[in-house]
């Protein structure tokens, strides 16, 4: 079992899923609530909102990373398709997020003192969200991982190394 199956399995499948699609569900309504600039005080609470829920996401995968949470002995099955939608989820997420940080700055919340520390938080949690779907995308495919490495091996060992300075 991959340490991303592990994750979900860990924490179950449907309430990784409800903590997933409430962060981007809140993300959805602060993207739709930057177009329009309508209400700073209602946005910067919810910017903090999403800041926190974020934190907790990411904390709960380092936690279940680590082992720290015990994988329950019912645990279902987690599948190729869990990761791959997981992935999914994460990469709308990071758009979303992007989306925010983005139009904050257009809209002018960068510099007003309500709404500038939340915007920089999310700015912040942009990679680690990107990562986490990378991550799950590759744990979904560990044929083509293990491909991966495999190749890298038997070129390591035939001396077919490359400078990293040559690579774009």
């Amino acid at each position: 079992m991959s340490v991303a199956e592990t994750v979900i399995s860990n924490l179950g499948a449907y309430t990784w899923n409800a903590r997933v699609y409430d962060t981007l569900a809140l993300a959805s309504r602060i993207a739709a609530a930057v177009k329009n600039r309508g209400n700073v005080i209602r946005i910067a609470y919810h910017l903090r909102e999403l800041n926190k829920s974020l934190e907790k996401l990411i904390e709960l995968v380092n936690s279940a990373m680590k082992g720290e949470i015990k994988q329950s002995p019912n645990a279902e099955q987690v599948t190729a398709q869990v990761l791959r939608s997981n992935a999914d989820n994460f990469e709308q997420m990071y758009r979303t997020l992007d989306y925010i940080v983005e139009g904050s700055r257009r809209a002018g919340l960068t510099n007003n003192s309500l709404t500038a520390s939340s915007v920089r938080g999310l700015q912040r949690r942009i990679d680690p969200i990107a990562n986490l779907a990378d991550w799950f995308d590759l744990a979904s495919q560990p044929d083509a991982v293990g491909r991966i490495f495999e190749r890298a091996k038997r070129e390591r060992e035939s001396g077919e190394l490359t400078d990293l300075a040559q690579v774009e």
